[in-house]
């Protein structure tokens, strides 16, 4: 073991040795600090919203064809969650409009799981 000199308050030296130092590990960051379950469930709530988000509009943008079931459920699930998001903004362009809503949809659910999951760990 190595061996640590500590001092007293009247000046004396005394030696701590072979004992047992107890270090606590700190995380590297403050917001990782805790987790727990309902924490992470949270989080991943907010991930899959933001995935089917930019799936949708990936299937958009590839002109997939909405008459498949799989297309078909995933923009519904999309235009689900793009509601509160529907008109923030308005172009001519239905696809560019539909881009640019779910976009910001996609921000908001993402920082309110992170918000809400950093408010669940304390």
């Amino acid at each position: 073991m190595v061996e640590r000199n500590t001092s007293t308050a009247k000046g004396t030296d005394t030696t701590v040795a072979d004992r047992p130092v107890a270090h606590r590990r700190r995380s590297r960051h403050w917001w990782s600090s805790r987790t727990n379950p309902v924490s992470a469930m949270i989080l991943a709530a907010g991930w899959a919203a933001v995935a089917i988000l930019a799936f949708g509009m990936l299937l958009t943008w590839a002109d997939a064809n909405p008459g498949n079931s799989v297309v078909d459920a995933v923009l519904d699930a999309g235009r689900w969650l793009a509601t509160p998001f529907h008109d923030v903004f308005t172009r001519n362009d239905p696809e560019e409009q539909l881009y640019i809503n779910w976009t910001i949809a996609g921000a908001a659910y993402y920082l309110l799981a992170r918000v809400l999951s950093w408010v669940v760990r304390f």
